[in-house]
């Protein structure tokens, strides 16, 4: 797997231990699935679907709980660490945050967005994003105060606006 203007130029496979190493348009490594392309993707094609298995599952089998609170308790503690496997280190685009927060929308069954945040904001369920940034901010504060440390904080900073 390329990524770079060159991306999909045609190349010869590399050699290793007298085995030929094939490329390909993709890379799942740690959870996290890599694109081939121009630029830096990830594919979080893979992350709906193991969320909407694990929501699914859940569901049928709490319904005899007749309770929202239950059910989003559950969503919390068991399908959103799906959704955020790995997302603290790689950064998002914004088209992917809205389809994986757009997973856990449709789960209220309500098609406006206004009623959708109302409804997050009573359950205090925060943006993907925002989840994302403390996870992030979680990893860094682990690390021990060196040069290294400050070099990672410039690099994983959300750029200025």
């Amino acid at each position: 797997m390329r990524i770079g203007r060159r991306f999909n130029a045609s190349c010869k496979p590399l050699e290793v231990a007298s085995g030929k190493l094939l490329y390909v348009s993709y890379v799942k490594y740690l959870g996290v699935c890599l694109i081939a392309g121009t630029n830096f993707k990830c594919c979080i094609h893979h992350l709906k679907v193991k969320f909407y298995r694990v929501f699914n599952s859940i569901y049928a089998k709490s319904k005899g709980a007749n309770s929202e609170l239950v059910i989003v308790e559950l969503l919390k503690s068991y399908c959103l660490p799906f959704l955020l496997y790995g997302m603290e280190a790689v950064s998002l685009t914004d088209s992917n945050a809205g389809a994986l927060d757009n997973c856990i929308n449709r789960i209220f069954g309500v098609g406006d967005y206004e009623n959708v945040k109302q409804i997050r904001n009573v359950f205090v369920l925060f943006s993907i994003k925002e989840l994302i940034e403390r996870k992030r901010r979680r990893l860094l504060d682990q690390l021990p105060d060196s040069t290294g440390y400050s070099v990672i904080m410039n690099i994983m900073a959300p750029p200025p606006k």
